[in-house]
C-alpha cells in the first residue's frame, strides 16, 4: 500500500490511474476514495477534485447497478480532507462527518427506489423462513418487515459517515507514512470534541432512547463521535503506559461487546478530558 501511496503521489496521471482501477475493484472500490482524499490533503482540493471527477467514472457503473456508497464517499471526502487539510484536527472531520451523514439519513425520504428495494429484501428473507428476534416490553418477539427496515435504515448515515471517516483516515495514515511519519498517530490521539457539540449529541442521543420517534433512527449516528473520542482515549493512554496491544485489543472487544461502555466514556471525557488529568499525574 505504501507503494501505491508513492505511486499516487508521483503525479496527476497516476492518481487518476490507481483512483480509477481501485475503483473498478468489487472488494477494494472505496480504496479509490482513499486515493483521492490523499491527493487533496497533500496537494489540495483542486487536484483532489480533477481525480474525483475520474473516480466517479467506476463509482457510477456501481450506482447504476444499484450500490450509491461509493458515489456518496467521493463526493463527500474532498471536503472533509480539505478540512482536515485546514484545521488539522480529527474532532472538525468527525463533525463534518456526522453532519453529512445526517444529510444522508433525511435523504432517505426521497430515495423511495432504495427504500423499497430493501423492503423487497426483507419480505424476502421473511418469507423464506428466516426469523429475526427484536426486544418489545422487555420481551424478544419475531420482528416484522416493517421492524427490519426501520432498524435497516437508521443506520444508514452512520454507516456512510463511518466510511467517509475510514477512507480519510486510510489517507492520512500514508500521508504521514510518506512525509510526516508518526503524525497520523499524534493527530488521532489528540481526538476530543467540543463540550458543547458533545452535550448537544448527549441531549439528542438521549431523546432517542426514551422514545422520541424524530430521534430514534439518528441515535447510532450521533454515538458515533464519541466511540471515536474513547478510542482515541484507549490508544493515547496505551501508547503513555506502553502497554503495547492489549490494551487496545481489549478496547476494540469493548466497543463490540459493550460499546454502550465506550459511548459512556466518550461523552465523559469531553468534560473530563481523562488524558490531561492522566498527563497530570
Amino acid at each position: 500500500m505504501r507503494r501505491l501511496a508513492e505511486y499516487t503521489m508521483s503525479g496527476r496521471r497516476q492518481a487518476v490511474i490507481a483512483a480509477v482501477l481501485l475503483g473498478l475493484l468489487p472488494v477494494l472500490n472505496l480504496l479509490s476514495a482513499s486515493i483521492v482524499a490523499l491527493v487533496a490533503l497533500r496537494k489540495g482540493w483542486q487536484e483532489g477534485f480533477l481525480v474525483m471527477l475520474w473516480a466517479l467514472l467506476p463509482a457510477g457503473l456501481q450506482w447504476l447497478a444499484g450500490d450509491t456508497t461509493a458515489v456518496v464517499v467521493l463526493l463527500a471526502v474532498v471536503p472533509l480532507a480539505c478540512l482536515l487539510r485546514v484545521a488539522q484536527r480529527w474532532s472538525a472531520v468527525v463533525v463534518g462527518a456526522v453532519v453529512l451523514g445526517g444529510v444522508l439519513q433525511l435523504s432517505l425520504s426521497i430515495q423511495t427506489g432504495y427504500v423499497a428495494r430493501v423492503t423487497a429484501l426483507m419480505e424476502q428473507m421473511l418469507a423464506q423462513g428466516m426469523n429475526f428476534q427484536l426486544p418489545q416490553d422487555g420481551v424478544m418477539t419475531s420482528a416484522t418487515a416493517e421492524q427490519m427496515v426501520q432498524l435497516f435504515l437508521s443506520f444508514y448515515g452512520a454507516y456512510h459517515a463511518l466510511v467517509m471517516i475510514g477512507v480519510l483516515m486510510v489517507a492520512r495514515f500514508y500521508q504521514a507514512k510518506l512525509y510526516n511519519p508518526g503524525g497520523f498517530r499524534v493527530e488521532f490521539q489528540a481526538l476530543r470534541l467540543d463540550t458543547r457539540v458533545m452535550l448537544v449529541c448527549l441531549a439528542l442521543v438521549v431523546g432517542g432512547l426514551a422514545g422520541v420517534q424524530v430521534l430514534e433512527d439518528w441515535v447510532t449516528l450521533l454515538c458515533l463521535a464519541p466511540i471515536l473520542t474513547s478510542l482515541a482515549i484507549v490508544h493515547s493512554l496505551a501508547a503513555r503506559q506502553k502497554a503495547g496491544g492489549s490494551w487496545l485489543t481489549l478496547a476494540y472487544l469493548m466497543l463490540i461487546f459493550m460499546a454502550p461502555a465506550m459511548v459512556i466514556l466518550g461523552f465523559a471525557d469531553s468534560v473530563i478530558d481523562f488524558r490531561k488529568r492522566f498527563s497530570a499525574k
